[in-house]
């Protein structure tokens, strides 16, 4: 089959949702099966790149390659955030570049050395650079980047080298892995890439214990739109301060950053007027205690991440709900208690409560076209439903 009519028959299998038509709608084509499983591989991987590259229907992906690549808005995020710190930057080494998506935002910004092992995902590589018509600002490097670390060549190649990005391989034959001695290469790597320079930036797995993370430099998890999306290490120069290590929670798009500070232990209280669930990064980066201070509200119960207060506060990081009524976990008695207050569409969170999620929609039926939210969680020390409207 030819590139143009590859191309084509992607494109408008991508406009179509349902899996099974895609298949029927190439084989009403006359593509043979090999060249249809090929295809909507394809479909598939040009589909999720739309969610992180704005030229997603150009590129080239593989599986692993794409469930392991920075999005736009967090890769843009990081190289402004290193151009911040350092002032500015001549050349970065992205030490492991699998399919492109980091070399891509920093060779938009400065020149790039990038490395990887795989001759097949190079050709990846090279063609995506080139989507974004990066390819003179990128000198390509096939080999092993544990042994190209004391290759003389290589590292002559390696002036004016201002940072390194690493983002190790966190996939096997088990699937995706959160222990760092798992990585390929292992975490601990790190070391002979400071001995390169010393401002080093790493790209670890948001599910990653962050307190077995020993080196000295700065944590800070970064959430975009809701979600986790990585743990970022930072080395060097790119601390926020070179006489500490911090931990940090950025949420994206706003690109609002707050600090962990030691406080005074917080408060615990009822249930105010409003209930406040912080952004992820913050509950990942345990924040919750500067979160309370910083907007001097109390928690609910020591250790589960809601906040609560009397007062109306509009900040991103903070999902805010407004209550209306707390009751038992009884299906009866919160049923009896939506009906009076008008709520018949319900969404449902639990939070340090055991709740069956798939069929809560089955016992607990609301009265009314009023829109809220049961949240299941403990207050004090009992089990409780917190019943609340979107403020």
């Amino acid at each position: 089959m030819n590139h143009d009519n590859r191309e084509r028959l992607i494109a408008e299998a991508s406009k179509i949702r349902d899996i099974i038509k895609r298949r029927m709608y190439l084989k009403a084509q006359n593509v043979n099966e090999e060249d249809i499983d090929g295809i909507l591989d394809d479909v598939h991987y040009r589909t999720r790149g739309r969610d992180k590259f704005p030229r997603a229907s150009k590129m080239r992906f593989t599986r692993d390659g794409l469930a392991m690549a920075t999005g736009k808005a967090v890769a843009e995020y990081r190289t402004w955030k290193i151009r911040k710190q350092l002032g500015s930057v001549r050349k970065a080494l992205d030490a492991c570049a699998g399919i492109g998506g980091d070399t891509i935002a920093m060779a938009l910004r400065w020149k790039v050395v990038s490395v990887e092992i795989d001759p097949e995902m190079i050709e990846i590589l090279m063609h995506n650079i080139e989507v974004y018509d990066a390819q003179n600002k990128v000198e390509v490097v096939q080999g092993d980047i544990t042994k190209l670390v004391n290759d003389e060549d290589f590292k002559s190649r390696l002036g004016e080298l201002d940072v390194i990005f690493f983002d190790p391989s966190r996939r096997g034959d088990g699937g995706r892995t959160v222990k760092t001695e798992e990585y390929i290469p292992r975490l601990s790597f790190i070391d002979e890439l400071l001995s390169l320079c010393p401002n080093l930036c790493v790209k670890i797995s948001p599910g990653t214990d962050l307190d077995r993370i020993k080196y000295d430099c700065d944590i800070e998890v970064i959430s975009n739109r809701g979600e986790v999306k990585e743990v970022v290490l930072w080395f060097g120069k790119l601390k926020l301060d070179q006489e500490k290590k911090a931990v940090l929670a950025t949420k994206l798009p706003e690109k609002m950053t707050m600090e962990r500070v030691n406080t005074p232990k917080i408060k615990v209280t009822q249930v105010g007027d409003y209930l406040y669930e912080p952004d992820p990064a913050y509950i990942k980066a345990r924040l919750i205690d500067t979160l309370a201070k910083q907007y001097d509200l109390t928690q609910i119960h020591p250790k589960i991440a809601y906040l609560t207060g009397e007062e109306k506060l509009r900040t991103p990081v903070l999902k805010t709900y407004e209550v209306m009524r707390v009751t038992s976990t009884e299906p009866a008695e919160i049923n009896a208690a939506l009906g009076e207050l008008g709520i018949g569409r319900i969404d449902f969170k639990a939070r340090g409560v055991r709740v069956d999620m798939k069929g809560i929609h089955k016992r607990i039926i609301g009265k009314g076209r009023r829109r809220g939210i049961v949240v299941f969680t403990v207050v004090g020390k009992k089990d409780r439903a917190v019943i609340c409207r979107y403020a």
